[in-house]
């Protein structure tokens, strides 16, 4: 935390830690009391610095969430469904497309992708008919 003042920040631990609800503008009065640097602060300034910062780290640690690419790897949530395959083909035929229009340069090449979109629909229904 840049440009905090270490017995603020600990006042203002303290203070949380006695009310946990405490306003802002109860915290801010409290802390000009400590140092009268807090002073040249806004609210928002001030919150920022000192307040917020004490409720992250007093705040209990969340267990982080699985990113995208583990996810997409184990085949995402129905990859264990009777129908699979078919899920597997019409996704793949998606991908193909979203990676046609992202290499896609110019506003020709996106047109171009988007006029032929015929042919992914038509890989689609032949996955899902197959089903």
């Amino acid at each position: 935390m840049a440009n905090t003042d270490d017995k603020v920040y600990a006042a203002v631990e303290g203070a949380l830690k006695k009310n946990p609800s405490a306003s802002v503008d109860e915290l801010f009065d409290m802390a000009k009391g400590v140092s009268t640097a807090v002073g040249k602060l806004t609210k928002r300034q001030f919150h920022a610095r000192y307040p917020l910062q004490v409720k992250r780290r007093m705040s209990p640690k969340k267990p982080r969430r699985k990113t995208r690419a583990k996810a997409a790897s184990r085949g995402g949530r129905h990859a264990h469904s009777s129908n699979g395959s078919v899920r597997e083909s019409v996704r793949a035929t998606f991908m193909r497309f979203a990676s046609d229009l992202a290499a896609a340069e110019a506003r020709k090449d996106v047109v171009k992708v988007v006029a032929g979109v015929d042919r992914y629909v038509d890989e689609v229904l032949k996955a899902t008919s197959a089903a």
